[in-house]
């Protein structure tokens, strides 16, 4: 950790270096079983077909119950999670040396793990419940495979440069059904971890593990 804080200056410049697509993200979402949101019936018009429900969930739960981690155990945060460039970053990017192992924050499944979706690189996704997933990706190896089950704290992959990015981090989302929430308010904090917000030396280092 103490070679990343030396390095801050020049990790806080790898980032996202352009779009990710939406829509390809939503669509593994959907095909995983992850409910599209439904809009609400509009007076005078005739009712939206009804669509036959998602299969039943089978190797996670319908609400996940277990503790979750960081997916890094030392990074610089680079970008945090919200507004960027006039629109909403989705993640949030963690910067750190090619090779840092990239851990799953919880369990879950591999309902994605390939480089098939615009932007994002080598990318695993990870379904933790009915609702929950979560997103790592500019990967530089996979260590899954879509199907797979995984635990807490699993390698899911090796940190990269891979897809839009201006150097080696991982752009981390966690989604609540369609959207994409703040990281902070769902993961733990940590005495290090408290540290690790803008206007102050930022960096992360295993939160769960030093709480």
């Amino acid at each position: 950790m103490q070679q990343y804080l030396a390095e801050k200056d020049v990790l806080k410049t790898f980032y996202d270096a352009g779009e990710h697509s939406e829509t390809a993200v939503l669509n593994v979402l959907h095909k995983s079983g992850i409910a599209k949101p439904t809009a609400p019936p509009v007076a005078g018009q005739p009712a939206p077909p009804k669509h036959r429900a998602p299969a039943p969930l089978t190797t996670v739960p319908e609400q996940y119950s277990g503790s979750m981690r960081w997916p890094l155990d030392a990074y610089i945060v680079s970008s945090e999670y919200g507004e960027r460039w006039g629109k909403v970053h989705k993640g949030m990017d963690m910067a750190a040396h090619v090779g840092e192992p990239v851990y799953a924050i919880a369990d879950g499944e591999v309902i994605y793990a390939g480089d098939g979706l615009k932007g994002y690189g080598n990318v695993v996704i990870l379904r933790h419940d009915r609702k929950t997933t979560s997103l790592y990706a500019h990967n530089s190896e996979l260590k899954v495979k879509q199907g797979d089950q995984v635990t807490k704290g699993a390698l899911v992959a090796l940190l990269g440069n891979t897809g839009h990015s201006t150097g080696p981090h991982v752009h981390f989302e966690i989604r609540d059904g369609d959207a994409a929430v703040n990281p902070r308010n769902v993961l733990p904090k940590s005495k290090l971890g408290m540290l690790d917000v803008p206007g102050r030396a930022q960096f992360g280092a295993a939160p769960d593990r030093l709480d």
